[in-house]
């Protein structure tokens, strides 16, 4: 389901207005010392059904307790993971989606979606709380439902899901049925699951989760000491190495991988200042403030990851 809009840069104030507008009250939180974020949110009515298409490059989209107080929480969305990595979590599960995979969320209790910093594509499909609950009950329906992209009810759903982005929102057989289908995979998959939840993996899922999201926290705001290691952070967080390692890898990282990112994200913020007049800075001072020791191992680093040494980065022309 690609589709061809070209995403710009805008203010994360009005990226937060779009996405209250188009699925509720959700808070933002962007990167360090982020301005503006390249994406958008809009609302699109289809076959009966309303769907919201997101696209952001924030660290995270979150709905608190307070934030579900602040409006109606009327709908279940069933969410697509179209481009990039998001940990989701809702009602003590944590889930990792990748592109293709799905996920069922409540919006009448908190949740939270963590992106890293790196963009992500999502279609949010708006179902009607009330009506779930007249079709399916109470009983079966949980927020945190995972369908990864190998589940044969996934892939049956994104088979409808296809033919319903390429229809228009007008009243017809074809998009009653195409309506009814959707309902109709989402409670055999509600029943299904009602039988045979996977206890162990969903621990599994929470210990990397807590070892992933603890490990990013302390990184986050430990990364500038040059001096820090993937065993520091493991004594600090009070678990073993290997613990904080599976961790990240349940992120397609490791520790190390996500330091050197954050790292080098300071020092291309750091030159994106100077270039725009707003510091004067060495770049060696701009590397040793975000927590390199080695000017040299920096350079290469810098060039490995965006093609280019931080002094041809500099003469570019934003």
């Amino acid at each position: 389901m690609q589709q061809t809009t070209k995403y710009t840069n805008q203010p994360v104030e009005a990226f937060v207005s779009d996405l209250r507008s188009v699925c509720g009250y959700f808070d933002v939180r962007p990167a360090e010392n982020q301005r503006e974020m390249q994406g958008g949110a809009r609302l699109e009515h289809r076959a009966g059904l309303e769907l919201g298409r997101m696209a952001m490059d924030v660290q995270q989209v979150i709905r608190t307790s307070q934030s579900v107080k602040q409006d109606t929480g009327e709908n279940y969305f069933l969410i697509l993971q179209e481009e990039g990595k998001a940990l989701m979590s809702q009602n003590d599960v944590s889930v990792m989606m990748t592109p293709g995979d799905m996920v069922l969320i409540d919006s009448a209790a908190p949740s939270e979606f963590t992106f890293f910093g790196q963009f992500n594509r999502q279609l949010s499909l708006h179902l009607p709380r009330a009506e779930l609950h007249s079709r399916f009950g109470y009983d079966l329906l949980r927020g945190g439902l995972s369908m990864p992209r190998h589940d044969p009810m996934n892939i049956a759903l994104y088979g409808v899901l296809a033919k319903v982005m390429g229809t228009e929102d007008a009243a017809g057989a074809t998009n009653h049925y195409l309506r009814e289908a959707i309902m109709g995979l989402l409670g055999a998959m509600l029943h299904e699951r009602s039988g045979r939840e996977d206890f162990a993996g969903i621990e599994a899922d929470l210990g990397h989760s807590h070892a992933l999201t603890a490990g990013q926290a302390y990184i986050d705001t430990h990364y500038r000491n040059p001096d820090l290691s993937v065993q520091d952070i493991a004594d600090d967080l009070c678990m073993s190495s290997r613990q904080l390692q599976r961790g990240f890898a349940s992120a397609g990282t490791t520790p190390t991988k996500y330091l050197m990112m954050k790292r080098l994200e300071h020092t291309r913020r750091g030159l994106d200042d100077r270039r725009a007049g707003r510091r004067d800075d060495l770049i060696a001072s701009i590397a040793y403030e975000a927590g390199f020791s080695d000017l040299s191992y920096f350079n290469r680093c810098f060039r490995k990851a965006f093609g280019q040494t931080p002094k041809d980065y500099l003469r570019v022309i934003g």
